[in-house]
């Protein structure tokens, strides 16, 4: 990274599902990343970008199975006292990972290499 530079950070979303496709839509106020399916398990769909001079940068995505969805926040920004986000997504590796499973979506720990469990899928 050039000094003075903000860092560039990574969010991926990974099909984790034992059956079916997982619908994945991506947006942030900025930029709609549109719709990517993922048909298989272990499919993903990754982006990168800048956080803003201002550091608000806040991205968002649903996910969608046949019978049920979750829409969460995937990145967001954080204060130096609250950095649950970063705490998981590694200070040097900078990558979110959201993990689409069959009870819920997870997120991967990247220092520890756990997947948490985040959120509850919403059936349909």
């Amino acid at each position: 990274m050039v000094r003075g530079q903000l860092p560039r950070w990574s969010v991926q979303t990974v099909n984790g599902l034992s059956y079916l496709g997982l619908d994945v839509h991506c947006q942030s106020g900025d930029d709609d990343l549109g719709y990517h399916h993922l048909v298989n398990h272990g499919d993903d769909y990754q982006w990168s970008f800048q956080e803003n001079f201002w550091g608000t940068t806040l991205f968002w995505c649903r996910l969608e199975k046949v019978d049920a969805y979750v829409s969460f926040e995937s990145f967001w920004p954080e204060s130096l006292k609250n950095t649950w986000l970063r705490d998981r997504c590694g200070t040097t590796e900078l990558t979110c990972i959201w993990i689409a499973k069959d009870d819920g979506i997870y997120l991967r720990n990247n220092p520890t290499n756990v997947d948490e469990f985040v959120h509850k899928w919403i059936p349909k």
